[in-house]
Order: C-alpha cells, then structure tokens, then sequence
C-alpha cells in the first residue's frame, strides 16, 4: 500500500466530502450521523393500508411524487399497482432507480430489495455532478461506534433523498440487530464513516450476490489500506476543519 492522500473536495446538503487517493486509486468519502432508513425495493416495503416495513408516507402516496417510488397501475395510472400474488400480494411494488433487465418494470422482483441487500439512496442532485458516481458503483460504509462495515452499492437515487440514507440491510449489518425502516429501531447510531467509488459500475450492475458485493468492495479498499484502515480513515476525516466556500 503506498500514501494514501485526502484532501478536501466540495460540500453538499451540509456534509464534507473528501477524496482520497492511494496512487491513482481514486474515491471519496465524507461522515454521516443518522442517516434515514429506507424499505425501497423491499416487496413488502408498502401497503395502501400502510401496514409495510416502510412507512407510507415516504413512498409518496397518496399526495407526493408517488411515482418516482411506485409502479403505475397499467390499467389505472392514477393508482399504484399493487402485486396480485405472492406472500406480497396487495402491496405496492416498489422501485429503485437500479434494477434487473432481465423483469419487467411491474415484477418486484427487479428492485434491489432494502431488506435483503447492503445499499446506499443518493439524492439524485448530487449524483448530477461530475465526479460523484452513480448507480451502481460499489460503497462502504464503517460504524465508528460498533466498528462494523458494510460493502454494497448505491442502490437507488432520486429527489428527497439524504446522503448517506440506507437500506435497511445496511443498517442491520452496521448495528448488529435488524433495523425497521418504518420504526428506526435498530438504526446505527454512531458517526459513518461513507466511502464511495466513482466509475465502479460493473455490467449488468445487478443482480449480484451480496459475498460478490463484498469481495469487490475488498478489493477497492487494498489500495487504500483494506478494511483495516476504515477507522483511521474515519478518525482523520473527523479531525480535518471543515471546508471554507472559498477553499
């Protein structure tokens, strides 16, 4: 492992990022406290009764901009469709902006499913700009109170959301316990330490085994001392001032 270089970057909603850059080997990285936790994809995430492991409210139905979150029903658009069969059968089919060519658009099994799999929810303004990445570019994010780390993707994006909002997956393998996205319980409690790799996308981007998740997102890390230095990283990322609108 050679110098592992950080340097300040630019700020969004609030947040410091910074890159970080081991010969060449580029990402970036910033800290997150409480981030939301999100049931987006999940096929049971919700229900008209609101009854899911997400709240209703954030899939944005009935008032909000339900449809960049919802699937239309094809035979009334005004509505969200709901699933017609299955241990699902009544729910909403929930999206996310990555998904498996391979299904239709209607098939909840297209989404990348918050209860299952480790993802990141970017607000789509910031993905908007150079240098930030996409989805499905592979991330890690470490907990610097439980010391633990999750390796996934961003998984979704789109208006309203938060940097650093997870899938429930991603919380419950920060904190140790199963996180509820509609509760909070379970949520990570410490400071995150987030780390991104701009351009990672594999093709297809999905579907991929959450063991695949982490072998790559290990082999991203070598170059930026593995695993091992996720909490130094952390620790110097607290320590650095934060970033004047001149700098």
């Amino acid at each position: 492992m050679g110098v592992v270089l950080i340097e300040h970057w630019t700020e969004f909603a609030g947040a410091a990022l910074h890159r970080v850059d081991a010969g060449g080997h580029r990402a970036y990285a910033f800290l997150c406290a409480g981030p939301p936790v999100t049931a987006q994809g999940a096929p049971d995430a919700y229900h008209p009764d609101d009854t899911g492991s997400g709240s209703l409210h954030d899939s944005g139905w009935p008032s909000g901009a339900w449809r960049e979150r919802l699937v239309p029903d094809p035979h009334q658009p005004q509505r969200p469709l709901r699933q017609a069969e299955g241990a699902q059968a009544g729910y909403f089919v929930s999206t996310t902006a990555l998904a498996d060519a391979r299904f239709p658009r209607s098939n909840p099994q297209a989404y990348v499913d918050a209860g299952r799999v480790p993802y990141l929810a970017m607000p789509a303004t910031w993905l908007a700009q150079a240098g930030a990445g996409g989805v499905g570019d592979f991330v890690v994010v470490h907990d610097r109170a439980t010391a633990r780390s999750s390796f996934g993707l961003i998984g979704d994006a789109g208006r309203g959301r938060a940097l650093g909002e997870m899938s429930e997956r991603m919380a419950s393998d920060l904190s140790g316990v199963r996180a509820h996205a509609r509760s909070g319980r379970g949520a990570p409690q410490g400071t995150l330490l987030c780390v991104v790799f701009p351009g990672s996308r594999r093709e297809p981007a999905w579907p991929l085994r959450n063991s695949a998740l982490r072998s790559r997102c290990e082999q991203l890390l070598r170059p930026l001392g593995g695993v091992a230095r996720l909490a130094q990283l952390a620790d110097s990322l607290a320590g650095l001032p934060a970033l004047r609108p001149e700098e």
